[in-house]
């Protein structure tokens, strides 16, 4: 299921803000349509001509989610400079911190994972847009070292953000989760760093 949520509209705004509160407090097979219109401030009818059930409602907040994360990530990547120091900013406030609270409120695993079959598209969807959100910076790591003959900065990306994806699943402290994380940067921006300076091109299959 593919839900276009309308951030521009205050109504359903409201109602996922209030949404994504209870969904974190009690889980999502916990609440009904009822506790969200409650905690909304809004009749269920009027619930339900905004949204036609709860998962569409959940998608909503996992969406919402996305987009206040990637909207902080490119704020937050505009106040350094290299290109590693950015990617890394990036995992943080991506996977970093919401794993912390995964850490503490399986409820919020629910939402940061969005594992529910019915969500899978979405979850794609979010990831499509964090990806998108860090091309523009391993392009500049590109340029940075044109004799490299790398993947294309999208492949890179997704290569990127499943690998912590799958981290997430190992990783035992958000300590743990940043080492990961750091040593997968380190190891491809080090390969493409002594590549260049050997002065040696090797294509990757395709």
């Amino acid at each position: 299921m593919s839900i276009l949520v309308s951030m521009g509209d205050p109504k359903k705004s409201k109602i996922l803000t209030a949404a994504r509160s209870v969904f974190l407090r009690y889980g999502y097979k916990r609440v009904s349509m009822n506790d969200i219109a409650e905690a909304a401030g809004v009749s269920r009818p009027a619930l339900y001509v905004l949204f036609k059930n709860k998962e569409e409602i959940f998608v909503g907040v996992f969406l919402q989610w996305v987009d206040e994360a990637v909207g902080a990530i490119q704020k937050e990547i505009s106040t350094v400079a290299t290109p590693e120091e950015k990617i890394e900013r990036a995992f943080e406030i991506w996977a970093v911190r919401p794993f912390e609270m995964m850490m503490t409120s399986p409820e919020a695993k629910e939402l940061a994972e969005c594992s529910f079959p019915f969500a899978q598209t979405s979850l794609r969807e979010g990831y499509k847009k964090f990806e998108t959100t860090i091309v523009p910076v391993l392009a500049s790591l590109a340029e940075r070292h044109p004799t490299r003959e790398l993947m294309a900065p999208e492949q890179i990306a997704h290569v990127l953000a499943s690998a912590v994806r799958g981290f997430k699943q190992t990783a035992t402290t958000p300590a743990d989760l940043r080492q990961l994380i750091r040593e997968l940067l380190m190891l491809c921006f080090s390969h493409a760093l002594s590549d260049t300076k050997a002065g040696r091109r090797t294509p990757l299959k395709r």
